[in-house]
């Protein structure tokens, strides 16, 4: 499998998930940082889970031995999905109905 499918979907879902936070909980700047924490959690939990996937019959064997190993890998990603989790998040305030940024 091509290193790039699974870049490309983890970057494409760092920009969905917070969007999709947007649409439950309120407007706000406090809610804006609801969401990046709730954004951070969902987001490290899928990248953490998708490494076990990619590591496909092994990952059982690796969760076994080392269980913080795939959270570890999860927080290195945070350098591929944060940015443009942030991103997102920035680009919230834009579609605000009722709160002024």
């Amino acid at each position: 499998m091509s290193v790039w499918a699974p870049v490309i979907g983890l970057a494409l879902v760092s920009w969905v998930v917070p969007w999709l936070w947007s649409r439950i909980l309120p407007e706000g700047v406090g809610w804006l940082l609801v969401i990046g924490l709730l954004s951070t959690a969902v987001l490290a939990l899928v990248s953490a889970v998708g490494f076990y996937v990619l590591y496909g019959e092994a990952g059982a064997t690796v969760l076994r031995g080392a269980p913080l190993h795939f959270a570890l890998l999860s927080a290195k990603s945070g350098l591929l999905w944060g940015p443009v989790m942030v991103l997102s998040l920035a680009n919230l305030p834009r579609g605000w109905k009722t709160m002024k940024w």
